[in-house]
């Protein structure tokens, strides 16, 4: 079993900025394993929320999945939508 392990920057546009890491829904046979912020890594099971500039960590347990995988953790808003400041980390973009 060949397994894909990515990660994914979110940025000030994406759609889970702000969610909880464990409201993610995934491809089947994938799973989140938590997120990477500040030199540390957060396990999902702790339940973080999503900010911007986080990087999600997750693993597809098929590298046929991998792309799907990739597509879904990077859905964004549309451009139009972006604002000039991120609320959820507190900071200017």
């Amino acid at each position: 079993m060949a397994l894909g392990l990515i990660s994914v920057k979110i940025l000030s546009n994406s759609c889970y900025c702000g969610k909880a890491l464990t409201s993610l829904s995934l491809p089947e046979s994938c799973i989140v394993l938590g997120i990477f912020r500040n030199n540390q890594v957060i396990l999902a099971s702790a339940e973080p929320i999503i900010w911007y500039g986080d990087y999600i960590l997750a693993i597809a347990f098929n590298s046929a999945s991998v792309p799907m995988l990739n597509f879904v953790l990077n859905k964004k808003h549309p451009v139009h939508y972006l604002p000039k400041e991120c609320f959820i980390k507190n900071s200017t973009i």
